[in-house]
């Protein structure tokens, strides 16, 4: 639904942007920056009047990639998908200040892969096991679209060359969490070895170290928008 949504939202920006080239290039404004979760992105305005521009970015998403270990599993943590935004920008003093609210239609997501041995021990929620066969536990954290609030320095209706520096919030809520695994454990507590993937016993489990993550995550939800790069106005 996510790609359905952003793949739309894409094709209103590009219609957008051949309507204002098809009427005149004059006053449009195009950039190109980086932003923290965001990555690269490309953003396009155009002036409704002497103060407020409506504006468009589109980014493919900040490639994040981390080693961990955590009781005895080594983790692997990526990031994938981007942020697009639509918002309606307010110069109140008609220079390159400005006050921002928007929608962004988030792809942003983090999984992680988690490994342990044969032989080693591992902790899922409250219980400790054994591993007699490689463990790997799959989670993923996915953050909502949502609205936007941002200030910045920018996008000045003058043509020519400019910098541009975002600061904001998307108000994501807090995110989904999911967690899956296979291999065989045992707890020592006279079940005998466990298939991780399809135990309830060990389901259990996972249902407490995905509840603890989300305790741990649930204050954190909105994601920043922090960003800048240069701007050109026709």
């Amino acid at each position: 639904m996510k790609k359905l949504v952003t793949a739309a939202a894409m094709g209103s920006a590009l219609v957008m942007a051949n309507a204002v080239q098809a009427a005149s290039v004059e006053g449009l404004g195009i950039g190109a920056g980086y932003g923290l979760f965001s990555g690269p992105t490309l953003e396009l305005n155009y002036p409704i009047n002497d103060v407020l521009q409506v504006r468009g970015a589109l980014s493919s998403g900040m490639a994040l990639s981390e080693s961990t270990n955590d009781t005895d599993i080594d983790y692997d943590v990526e990031s994938d998908g981007g942020m697009n935004r639509l918002a309606l920008d307010y110069h109140p003093f008609g220079g390159a200040f400005f006050l921002s609210a928007g929608y962004a239609v988030n792809n942003f997501n983090l999984s992680a892969l988690g490994t342990s041995a044969a032989g080693q021990s591992v902790e899922i929620g409250d219980t400790t096991y054994d591993v007699d066969a490689d463990v790997a536990l799959n989670g993923q954290l996915d953050w909502e679209s949502g609205a936007t609030i941002s200030l910045g320095w920018g996008h000045s209706p003058a043509q020519g060359w400019g910098a541009m520096i975002e600061l904001g919030a998307i108000f994501t809520g807090a995110p989904d969490v999911a967690l899956s695994g296979t291999g065989t454990v045992d707890a020592n507590d006279g079940n005998g070895p466990q298939d991780v993937s399809s135990s309830q016993l060990v389901q259990d489990a996972l249902d407490k170290e995905e509840q603890k993550i989300k305790n741990d995550v649930g204050d954190y939800d909105f994601l920043p928008i922090l960003q800048a790069g240069v701007t050109y106005r026709f």
